[in-house]
């Protein structure tokens, strides 16, 4: 079934270099016909919402959960979450529990809001269930799906879009920097980085919330310029989909190391997958061998600008709001408002 236009009420908190930018996904949902309003926080008033989107991290958004808590079930307006942050691996990973840096287990045992750890956003996901919100969550990885069913929470996986206003493309230009790093230097990622230069591989290393630098143009022209992008995970196993689509959608090769459940990637076509101890010789592998690093990073930015794009994604949302029993039952969806006394 189409759904009609909807009126959506979208939040997302973007950094301080992203002030004033419109959210991707709200680009893709005001170009099929929807009318929506994008805010980083506030009380919700059901009047006039169809929909009430939360983007990425629910702890962003403190008023507007508040706000919902506070509203009898009925009243509640259709809320859903996009949940990009990282969780715990499901057992069928087999890996080791995810440790967490000193700072991380410091924000835990204060109980800080702000705490973004694995068993953090688990926490808050089991305690948003029992507050009954939100009515269709919505995970970015298969791993984070399976975890969660491990819990007897249910999702749907609906992976992150490239979006080229957003995140760039290949413009075939002269790439001079060989192996290029994004983003935080926890301490996991240092010591890696640390074995690669002792190793003889030349590193750049890059990222920061707050440095213009590191996002938008800035960002594409570095990439541009990169031949090996380097995928050092958090934890073992996660499949960091940003990541991934920022280093092949400018034509990187991305090599990373090993995935759980990495679909819609495949390795050794979309990317190239390998234990931190083999690292240093595949990507001198690579580098020396330019027709294979190009044959794979082609594969790789064909499939983020042809196949996994955000329009897609919220496609892909879109048929799930469609078929939800609240939404496929008919129109008008919005819920009913107190009338006046009798």
């Amino acid at each position: 079934m189409a759904l009609p236009a909807l009126t959506i009420r979208f939040f997302y908190r973007p950094l301080p270099v992203e002030r004033g930018e419109t959210h991707a996904a709200v680009r893709c949902l005001r170009a099929r016909g929807h009318c929506v309003t994008e805010t980083d926080d506030e009380p919700v008033d059901a009047a006039g919402v169809d929909v009430v989107w939360l983007q990425s991290n629910p702890n962003l958004y403190p008023r507007a959960l508040t706000s919902l808590r506070r509203m009898p079930l009925p009243q509640r307006p259709f809320t859903l979450l996009w949940f990009s942050e990282p969780l715990p691996m499901p057992s069928a990973a087999g890996l080791r529990p995810a440790r967490l840096t000193a700072r991380e287990r410091l924000k835990r045992l204060l109980r800080d809001p702000r705490a973004t750890d694995v068993y953090s956003n688990a926490a808050a996901l089991r305690k948003l269930q029992e507050q009954q919100i939100p009515h269709l969550l919505l995970v970015s990885t298969p791993a984070r799906r399976a975890y969660l069913a491990e819990q007897e929470l249910v999702s749907e996986c609906v992976p992150l879009g490239y979006d080229a206003e957003r995140d760039g493309m290949d413009r075939r230009g002269e790439r001079d920097i060989d192996v290029l790093f994004l983003g935080q230097r926890v301490p996991r990622r240092r010591r890696l980085i640390r074995q690669l230069q002792a190793r003889g591989i030349r590193v750049e290393v890059r990222g920061s919330w707050f440095d213009p630098d590191c996002w938008g143009e800035p960002r594409t022209r570095l990439l541009n310029r990169t031949r090996i992008f380097l995928n050092l995970v958090r934890h073992p196993g996660e499949l960091p989909g940003y990541r991934m689509i920022l280093g092949m959608a400018n034509g990187c090769l991305v090599i990373s190391e090993p995935i759980h459940a990495p679909g819609p990637y495949v390795p050794g076509r979309h990317f190239v997958e390998c234990r931190a101890e083999r690292m240093a010789e595949v990507i001198k592998a690579f580098l020396d061998n330019e027709t294979e690093r190009q044959r794979i990073a082609t594969e790789g930015r064909l499939l983020v600008t042809t196949t996994l794009t955000q329009a897609r994604s919220v496609d892909r949302i879109l048929d799930l709001l469609a078929q939800h029993p609240r939404f496929a039952s008919g129109f008008p969806t919005r819920p009913p408002t107190r009338g006046p006394p009798g």
